[in-house]
């Protein structure tokens, strides 16, 4: 990965986005966009768009995600603490005491995630250690504020909240941080945009990436951008679980691994003739893949993309991800760059007129 794909993967991360609120993530991404794609453009909620030989058949569509989890401020107190509902999936009991960023009228505000110290839990608790955080009854962001009307002037209900943490450095290739899910997918799209356009080779295809909202709250986002585009496949790309840490059970999950390649998935909605191709050109390119079952729904966009308009065929390539939901998700720059790497090289191997069709 050169320190151009680096910073520009820093930048996302570095961008707050939780869903519906995508507006400052899309727009790092089109700024980017901007020195590789012919066009770059969004629609009426929010997603990016980028195109590469807008002339070209066939249209394959590059799927990611920009939003990421995130809270939202549901009531403010007499005192001026701000009680929160979540936006998307996250886990209370891994909130307390975590650094947020209140995205509120007047700006940016700090502010941290209150926690009962150990010993006031057992005093509370009959001697017993509190083991359990509920929205609703015991998580709420603390400002500073002293009174509601102090805080109001700051905030007000509907406000968006995100954990304040950026981009790490760990040893072996591995990078921590906020957001990975799936900052990971939008970087990958432009940069199998960019890969292509640099290579020299002759490009048939018409490459759209897109960096989809609301993907956390039900993939709307995704759904909406196909439709619009229109395209004759798509891939999307997101972050799956890796087994590969201590608490991960393999026989539930399955095995796939941080550092081992991306992951290929398998199930009713992924076409298995752009699968097959995935696989072909991933062994031409001596990119070694890891293999998902998804035999209902895959949890990414690709859920609302393969049924739109008459059916779109689509495939889904993941990195491995340890902590998802977290603000230490944990992914390998080398996979990552392998995807890149593998989108490049499918957008290459399309046939002028190419079309995936289920063999009967």
């Amino acid at each position: 990965m050169d320190q151009s794909a680096r910073d520009f993967l820093t930048a996302l991360v570095n961008s707050y986005g939780p869903s519906g609120f995508e507006a400052p993530v899309v727009r790092t991404w089109m700024d980017y966009a901007k020195q590789f794609a012919d066009e770059v453009y969004t629609d009426a909620y929010g997603n990016g768009f980028a195109v590469l030989n807008p002339k070209g058949d066939p249209h394959i569509l590059l799927d990611g995600h920009a939003d990421e989890i995130g809270l939202m401020v549901s009531y403010i107190d007499d005192d001026g603490f701000l009680w929160v509902s979540t936006i998307g999936g996250y886990d209370a009991k891994i909130l307390p005491s975590m650094r947020v960023r209140v995205l509120g009228k007047g700006g940016e505000l700090p502010g941290l995630i209150g926690s009962l110290p150990p010993h006031m839990q057992r005093e509370a608790q009959g001697g017993q250690e509190l083991k359990r955080y509920q929205f609703g009854v015991n998580v709420y962001v603390d400002i500073g504020a002293r009174s509601k009307a102090e805080a109001e002037k700051h905030v007000r209900v509907g406000d968006p909240i995100v954990l304040d943490y950026g981009l790490d450095e760990l040893q072996n290739g591995l990078v921590c941080g906020r957001a990975l899910d799936n900052r990971i997918g939008i970087w990958s799209g432009i940069e199998a945009l960019r890969r292509a356009k640099q290579s020299g080779k002759k490009l048939n295809a018409r490459i759209t990436a897109v960096a989809a909202v609301q993907e956390e709250v039900g993939c709307f986002g995704a759904g909406m951008a196909a439709y619009g585009a229109d395209p004759d496949c798509a891939i999307a790309v997101d972050v799956t679980q890796s087994v590969d840490h201590p608490q991960a059970e393999k026989k539930r999950w399955g095995d796939m691994r941080v550092g081992n390649g991306p992951v290929l998935a398998h199930g009713s909605a992924c076409h298995p003739e752009l699968n097959r191709r995935i696989e072909e050109v991933a062994r031409k390119a001596r990119i070694g893949l890891q293999h998902e079952a998804t035999p209902r729904h895959t949890g990414t966009d690709a859920d609302s993309i393969f049924v739109t308009r008459g059916g779109i065929p689509t495939a889904v390539v993941s990195l491995p991800q340890r902590y998802m939901h977290s603000p230490a998700e944990t992914v390998h720059l080398g996979d990552l760059d392998r995807i890149a790497d593998l989108l490049c090289a499918l957008c290459l191997s399309l046939k002028s007129g190419e079309r995936f069709m289920v063999k009967v």
